[in-house]
């Protein structure tokens, strides 16, 4: 499964074309890849090759459908190396095993994370979970609580103050701060995604869960300054996306994160963001 998915994802980076990710990927995994096709495209650019040169996994004792299984698999192909924790699914009988989740982490080797380990055919964990820190269906819209206010959130205290954390949270506090300071009025937030959640016990008792958080960014120009929106690794985010390079009155936009957690048993420690994907699904202003 992951050779196939190595060359079909391969077949339809090159081509950006999301008609060809759609035969391999589905849910949030394709919304993201057709986001950033369309964002290449207008600005030129090109994905390293895929190259996975090996992998952890495990398939989850499910019943009945969606069926679906996880492997971490070693990307060579970028530079630094990732490895990607690729989640498939199959909807039904017969149905193709398609990517819904495609986050990856900077540590490309060795065990999935620092005391986090799976079995081969691990249990699946419930969605209202108890035993847990926190029950993985309610750990996006917590997650977002702790992202949104930082500090002030009672549910900061929950997570690791790790990268991907301090990473999803300055998304909110830079673009506050750019936009107020240019006399720009509106507000930035996160949201647990319309995403499903999927979550297999570890060894030790938690959960690895994996599930979607929106970054919603609405502002309206109070003043006369206008807004570029540049990145490193993607160019002209709004010319990507079909809006001017700057925008005059206003702008909203949903950015998605799929993310990977360890989840402790209660009373074990803090959450924990071990993998991480971004891209903007949507941007609108004039």
């Amino acid at each position: 499964m992951l050779k196939r998915y190595m060359s079909a994802i391969g077949q339809a980076n090159t081509k950006l074309d999301p008609a060809r990710a759609a035969k391999i990927e589905t849910g949030s995994a394709l919304k993201i890849h057709s986001a950033q096709y369309r964002v290449y495209r207008k600005n030129d650019l090109r994905y390293p090759p895929v190259k996975y040169v090996g992998a952890l996994g495990a398939a989850p004792m499910v019943t009945g459908y969606p069926k679906w299984f996880f492997t971490a698999a070693t990307d060579r192909g970028s530079e630094p190396a990732t490895r990607d924790f690729l989640l498939f699914v199959q909807d039904r009988s017969g149905a193709p095993w398609r990517a819904t989740y495609a986050p990856f982490s900077s540590k490309a080797t060795g065990a999935l994370a620092p005391g986090v380990d799976v079995a081969d055919f691990p249990a699946v964990v419930a969605a209202g979970d108890n035993h847990l820190a926190t029950p993985p269906g309610k750990v996006a819209a917590v997650l977002a609580g702790a992202v949104t206010q930082g500090s002030e959130s009672p549910y900061a205290k929950r997570f690791a103050q790790d990268d991907i954390l301090q990473t999803v949270r300055s998304r909110i506090v830079d673009n506050r701060s750019a936009y107020t300071s240019n006399d720009w009025a509106g507000t930035s937030r996160a949201v647990a995604a319309p995403t499903p959640v999927f979550a297999v016990r570890t060894k030790s008792g938690g959960a690895l869960v994996w599930f979607g958080l929106d970054l919603l960014h609405s502002y309206r120009n109070k003043g006369d300054t206008n807004m570029v929106w540049d990145t490193e690794t993607a160019g002209d985010m709004q010319q990507g996306f079909g809006l001017p390079s700057e925008v005059t009155s206003s702008i909203t936009r949903q950015e998605r994160y799929e993310l990977v957690a360890y989840i402790p048993p209660k009373g074990k420690g803090t959450m924990r963001l071990l993998a991480s994907r971004w891209f903007p699904l949507s941007v609108r202003g004039n």
